[in-house]
């Protein structure tokens, strides 16, 4: 965990529990094991403490403040130990197209790979559609009952999908303004902003989606020929196929086909 965050509801920081040590480390080894055993959190670790950080711009609109999510320092230690027992096992399902929330992944490979599909349309004279789709608003509508039974379809343990639903249940949060609170109110369907097993679990659920529409909408991917054409290789050289439809990153989903017929059907 990182040092200097804002703790969650409990007010116990990150810099706290390191400065504990060795008695700490024993402490949280006890009651995780137990978590771990028994399925059950303590209610008041699945509370989320919602600030506003104003970002730039008319203080007077809402669009110019992020909201943060403070949640218990100690559950998130606990996330990431369920999220390092699966996190591997997903990432091996995910798809190619997908980089967002991935290790070694970034914005800037989309980018450029868009950037190439454009090129290489344009110098074969081929026409190309593509549809931008925000998908950030998505993270707040995520059905969790779907959500455990697609975890359980890409192979995720019954266990841990257990101690993932445990992290959800009875999720609640309550909003801190001018330094007072609002009433605490129960959320239904999300993946916890600020939760650290949320990015993959929204993965596994969107690509879940994707999958199922790209098998559903059968229509043709954009598609190019690869290979090496320069004074160091022969005229011989062999050029691989390959096809795109899809490119995912953590906010945008960026859909290319080679027709708008196609392009209407995935939509």
């Amino acid at each position: 965990m990182k040092s200097r965050k804002a703790p969650g509801n409990d007010e116990i920081t990150a810099d706290l529990l390191k400065a504990g040590g060795e008695p700490v480390i024993k402490w949280l080894h006890e009651i995780f094991s137990d978590v771990w055993k028994h399925e059950e959190m303590v209610e008041e670790c699945n509370l989320a403490i919602l600030i506003k950080l104003f970002k730039k711009g008319d203080k007077q609109l809402c669009d110019n403040y992020r909201g943060i999510s403070l949640l218990s320092v100690t559950s998130k230690l606990l996330s990431r130990i369920i999220l390092n027992r699966i996190q591997l096992l997903v990432d091996r399902q995910l798809l190619e197209a997908q980089s967002g929330f991935r290790s070694n992944r970034s914005t800037i490979n989309q980018i450029f790979t868009l950037k190439l599909c454009m090129g290489k349309r344009r110098e074969f004279n081929k026409p190309l559609f593509m549809c931008f789709i925000d998908i950030s608003k998505a993270y707040d509508s995520v059905n969790r009952e779907l959500l455990w039974k697609v975890c359980r379809k890409y192979g995720i343990s019954e266990k841990l999908v257990n101690l993932l639903k445990m992290l959800y249940t009875n999720s609640k949060a309550k909003v801190k303004i001018n330094g007072e609170f609002s009433d605490s109110f129960e959320i239904y369907n999300d993946v916890m902003q600020g939760g650290i097993p949320s990015p993959i679990l929204f993965n596994i659920l969107f690509y879940f989606i994707i999958r199922k529409v790209i098998e559903e909408a059968d229509v043709i991917s954009v598609q190019f020929s690869y290979g090496r054409n320069d004074s160091f290789h022969g005229t011989k050289e062999k050029y691989l196929n390959f096809d795109i439809l899809t490119l995912l990153s953590a906010e945008y989903l960026v859909v290319m086909c080679e027709t708008s017929d196609d392009l209407e059907i995935f939509i």
